[in-house]
């Protein structure tokens, strides 16, 4: 999924499942901020000392080092049971221990750790990873042929991910075709009404909200949320054209703006510049960077910490199958 889901339908989901604007914007921005948070700091102390960022996505999806290609099942591509993948695929190979799948008990147990934490920078992370449970199934956070789009030459894009497929699983409102799979027409709307609707009753009974209400909240806001990601485009982007020629739709943000008025606007470096100062003109990188007054309570620094407890917990879950592969389990970024 991207920035549409993960900030703006997720700050809708966690406002009206009962959590104030503070905590539901920390667990959007969160949320959006593990795709954003692919650079690592080396930060100093003006007392001495440092602390070391973590990365929880790579800048280039199809050229990572092989040792950040380990954060993708961590972070984005959640493995299932195999009794929890259907059998769809009409091509070899047919399984893979690393398959994601919707909703999968892996990526519940996440997101339960998290939502006990009372951590709202834990809770967004965590929710980032289970809702692309539904956006990347049938993908594995790796690179291999499973993931192979029939007639992309792996010489051009290296069976990364859905990097085949380039951004289709992502995109509120689009249908596209997995031909890897014997249902193969693909409406992302569908799962990810589904993906919002298991997020909404997550946060609505952590927060103890009752189950008729929940019930009825749900089928309120899966209503409006229908009807806005029927818009024909997001923010700025160029409308397709109709071919009734009738005009194109309000932009789906503005439908999210007026379902929820009080989502802010997200800034990717807004979190990162309240923490730290950069030196712009000092080459070394181990100079560059310093951290601000307060830098132990800024959300970057929150974030961070909840970066690596989500790392430590889903390394937990998968040491024994990140073994089988070989891949390592004590890394750093």
């Amino acid at each position: 999924m991207d920035i549409e889901f993960h900030y703006y339908i997720s700050f809708m989901l966690a406002q009206r499942a009962g959590f104030n604007d503070a905590d539901a914007e920390i667990m959007a921005y969160s949320n959006q901020y593990v795709d954003d948070n692919t650079r690592h700091y080396y930060v100093n102390y003006k007392d001495g000392g440092h602390y070391i960022s973590e990365v929880s996505q790579t800048m280039d999806i199809s050229k990572p080092s092989q040792k950040r290609q380990t954060i993708y099942p961590l972070f984005h591509f959640i493995p299932a049971f195999p009794d929890e993948v259907p059998e769809e695929r009409v091509m070899e190979p047919y399984a893979h221990s690393f398959n994601t799948a919707p909703n999968s008990r892996n990526a519940q147990k996440l997101l339960r750790l998290a939502m006990a934490s009372e951590n709202p920078y834990l809770m967004g992370v965590a929710t980032h990873a289970y809702a692309d449970t539904w956006s990347h199934q049938s993908f594995v956070g790796l690179k291999h042929p499973f993931n192979r789009k029939p007639g992309v030459s792996g010489s051009i894009i290296p069976n990364i991910c859905h990097a085949d497929f380039l951004h289709d699983p992502d995109t509120v409102g689009l249908q596209w075709a997995d031909p890897r799979l014997r249902h193969s027409r693909i409406d992302n709307n569908e799962r990810f009404m589904e993906a919002a609707e298991c997020i909404f009753k997550a946060y609505g009974e952590h927060n103890k909200m009752p189950e008729d209400r929940l019930d009825d909240e749900w089928k309120t806001l899966k209503q409006l949320l229908s009807a806005a990601t029927k818009r024909e485009t997001f923010e700025d982007e160029p409308p397709s054209p109709y071919p009734t020629g009738v005009e194109p739709a309000q932009g789906r943000k503005n439908a999210y703006l007026d379902i929820c008025p009080g989502i802010p606007n997200y800034d990717k470096k807004r979190w990162w510049a309240e923490a730290i100062h950069e030196l712009e003109y000092e080459d070394d990188i181990f100079d560059r960077f310093w951290a601000k007054e307060d830098f132990a309570s800024s959300h970057w620094f929150k974030f961070q910490e909840a970066v690596k407890q989500h790392r430590g917990n889903a390394l937990n879950m998968f040491a024994d199958l990140y073994r089988t592969l070989n891949l390592p389990t004590n890394w750093t970024a």
